[in-house]
């Protein structure tokens, strides 16, 4: 796979300095930096710059208890946004956990969440029908997820809704002699953070590219 994305890296070095030849040296330089870092993507819902929001995750499991799958993404997705969005402020998932010991929280009151901890926003992301074996011999991770963003300044209104969606990967499954279980599923959630963040942070071409090739992998 590491092969694969150096072979790409590559590729599109060669294509830059094809294209610096051909050119010459005006707008070369620009040419050069479009083709090697591809150009930035716009988010489908660009409302949390500038905003503070609470990133909060729920599955079929956590009703029944501490569920690591939630709180895994939860912190994830908080890192991922607090690092590519301008100006947000992301609430710490020490602070939402604290807020729902404090308040006995039912998990559908977003809402009530928000305003409990003086949020603008609230994303909420639902995991249902997690697995990542396909069989015995077999990994393939798979999830239906879905996030809700909930505009707490405006009374809850929901202004953007991602999925439902299902999310696989990869493709064609991995064998599981190539690979622990622990070192797959980190390996998905890291994709499926990343489809996550995309979907509200701007984010590069030419990584979007690098990750479909993972996925077909």
């Amino acid at each position: 796979m590491l092969r694969r994305h150096y072979a790409t890296f590559l590729m599109l070095a060669t294509v830059a300095l094809l294209i610096v030849a051909s050119t010459g040296c005006m707008g070369a330089m620009s040419q050069l930096m479009y083709v090697i870092k591809g150009h930035q993507i716009d988010p489908a819902y660009p409302g949390l710059v500038g905003k503070r929001v609470a990133v909060v995750c729920v599955s079929d499991a956590s009703a029944y208890g501490p569920d690591t799958l939630t709180y895994t993404v939860a912190q994830a997705v908080s890192i991922r946004l607090s690092q590519s969005v301008d100006e947000i402020e992301v609430v710490s998932p020490g602070k939402i956990e604290n807020w729902i010991d404090q308040n006995g929280w039912n998990e559908s009151e977003f809402v009530e969440l928000g305003k409990g901890i003086d949020a603008d926003i609230v994303l909420a992301i639902e995991v249902a029908s997690y697995s990542i074996h396909e069989g015995s011999t077999m990994y393939k991770g798979r999830a239906d997820i879905t996030a809700t963003v909930y505009d707490i300044e405006k009374n809850g209104q929901v202004p953007f809704v991602y999925g439902p969606k299902h999310f696989a990967f990869p493709e064609n499954g991995r064998p599981a002699i190539q690979t622990s279980e622990r070192e797959f599923e980190a390996l998905y959630l890291a994709q499926l953070t990343i489809n996550l963040t995309n979907q509200f942070a701007p984010h590069d071409k030419l990584e979007s590219f690098a990750n479909d090739a993972i996925m077909a992998d």
